[in-house]
């Protein structure tokens, strides 16, 4: 009977360990990872800066006529997400069709195809780049509303557009709030003429 009990113990034992180990390993495997991807991404990622986010609440400061508008935001209550809406739902087709007709609306000049970044929600629902084509839809309205000439304004998008990630990841990409940064530092410089005098 004592050699039955001690055999249970053992038995408890010996899978109680590996179980102690296993999970003592993983727990030092996922902190390793994390600080090794933390680091990592401190030396060849982009800088922390606020600018990497368009807070749906920061988007909505740009929706006036003489800013670049970023992408539509499907993040609520400062949760990051997306829509969930599959393609073929009918209200995800319905939105993006009440969108194009804005972005047509705001921009009369633009005749052609409207880029689908300007029209659809990220996954994140805080992404704040766009595509330079989305970018330069937008010249001719910020021109007009700034007063700024329109070639003035499209160099600055063309000197805003950043490249593939490593020449080889992603896509050419503007950053909207770095843009309208450098806009309303334009905006607010003096010309020429005011700083040289009558």
């Amino acid at each position: 009977m004592n050699g039955l009990h001690a055999d249970s113990r053992d038995s408890i034992n010996g899978g109680v360990r590996p179980a102690l180990v296993l999970l003592a390993t993983f727990t030092a495997m996922t902190v390793a990872y994390t600080l090794a991807v933390t680091v990592v991404a401190r030396f060849i990622g982009p800088p922390p800066t606020a600018d990497l986010i368009l807070d749906p609440a920061v988007a909505a400061t740009f929706s006036a006529p003489e800013w670049f508008h970023g992408r539509p935001s499907a993040a609520t209550g400062g949760v990051s997400g997306g829509s969930n809406l599959g393609p073929t739902n009918p209200a995800l087709a319905a939105a993006v069709a009440e969108r194009v007709a804005a972005v047509r609306t705001a921009n009369p000049t633009h005749t052609g195809p409207v880029p689908v970044d300007l029209v659809t929600a990220s996954a994140s629902g805080y992404d704040p780049h766009l595509s330079p084509a989305a970018a330069r839809l937008q010249v001719i309205r910020v021109a007009a509303a700034t007063g700024l000439a329109e070639a003035t304004v499209r160099d600055l998008v063309e000197r805003s557009i950043e490249p593939r990630t490593f020449g080889i990841f992603g896509h050419p990409r503007v950053n909207v709030v770095r843009l309208n940064a450098a806009l309303r530092s334009l905006v607010a410089a003096p010309s020429p003429r005011t700083a040289g005098g009558p």
